[in-house]
């Protein structure tokens, strides 16, 4: 991928495979915002979070102001090409002016094999290149007010079009959302990253499941709801938890875990609501949650925060036939 640079010192990246290749670029500046974050890692986040046996080669040429130049960004793509990736993700591009080099350097690399995935420009601009090219897939975000469907993909124009411009940083530590067509383009790489090849066909399966469907939470006013939160004592959480859920009962998250074990309190509620605003502690228990959810057909499980990456929801659903449900993808 083509990016900043970075530290990569969050936990999140321990054990992850990031390698950078500088070049003319080592010791490429960089700054980081007021989470503490620089644009690479937010980026690398992301494809990890979809894919975390995914190895990405960085390439740094974007520099502390932002920015990269047109001859930057040949060489860049020239420098991946011969690392042989499969996939170039682009959270960049240039929306001034076309550049024969560009689209040039772009073919060479699609006719190798290798899927570009590029974001527009977040700006109202006529074009931004790679993202505009035909052979490349292009990556933009709209803000939708009630949007259906997480994403749409038509096939044709190679595009993919998000119906909201927030994502949640919430494998970061953080549980806000930040806003960026760069973000959309790069959960897109980190899904396609775990299929070889296949990546029409791969984006096509979520667009057309029901997975790509964001949840009705108004029909959780109609639901009998068991309530797990790691903040049980906090006044937003409690207002939550009144105005969003028809909550029944409500407990602890590590209490909440252990009582689940009795097959009794399983059966009670039709709905099980996990809110747990730190993804590092509840990663201990996702495979708790889905053998839970698995043993127990009948109960509706749904996370605020997104949890499990969209292959492990595919997978959970072509086993048991039903949706982990999140919030977010």
């Amino acid at each position: 991928m083509l990016d900043s640079n970075g530290s990569f010192d969050n936990p999140f990246f321990q054990d992850k495979k990031i390698v950078k290749i500088d070049c003319k670029w080592k010791g490429q500046e960089y700054s980081k915002d007021a989470f503490g974050f620089t644009h690479a890692e937010y980026v690398c986040s992301f494809i990890l979070k979809e894919n975390p046996e995914a190895e990405i080669v960085l390439v740094p040429i974007v520099r502390k102001n932002k920015k990269s130049t047109v001859l930057d960004m040949i060489e860049g793509i020239e420098l991946l090409i011969e690392e042989q990736v499969d996939i170039i993700n682009m959270s960049m591009g240039d929306e001034y002016k076309y550049h024969k080099e560009i689209e040039e350097v772009c073919r060479a690399a699609t006719e190798k094999g290798i899927l570009i995935v590029a974001a527009y420009s977040n700006q109202q601009v006529e074009a931004t290149y790679p993202a505009s090219f035909p052979f490349v897939m292009g990556i933009r975000c709209l803000d939708i007010e009630n949007p259906l469907q997480v994403f749409q993909y038509d096939g044709i124009g190679k595009d993919v079009i998000f119906s909201s411009k927030f994502f949640s940083l919430y494998h970061l530590g953080i549980p806000k959302f930040y806003q960026g067509n760069s973000f959309g383009c790069a959960v897109i790489t980190g899904y396609l990253s775990n299929y070889e090849d296949e990546y029409e066909q791969a984006i096509l399966q979520f667009t057309l499941n029901t997975l790509n469907h964001y949840y009705p939470y108004q029909t959780l006013k109609q639901k009998q709801c068991y309530f797990l939160t790691n903040r049980i004592e906090e006044p937003l959480e409690q207002r939550f938890i009144r105005e969003v859920t028809r909550t029944e009962r409500c407990d602890t998250f590590e209490s909440g875990m252990e009582k689940l074990r009795n097959i009794k309190t399983a059966e009670q509620y039709p709905v099980l609501f996990i809110d747990h605003n730190n993804y590092q502690e509840i990663c201990e228990y996702k495979e708790r949650i889905r053998v839970y959810a698995m043993e127990n057909p009948k109960t509706e499980i749904i996370l605020r925060y997104p949890l499990f990456n969209m292959v492990e929801r595919l997978d959970f659903q072509k086993k048991t036939n039903r949706n982990l449900n999140q919030f977010t993808v």
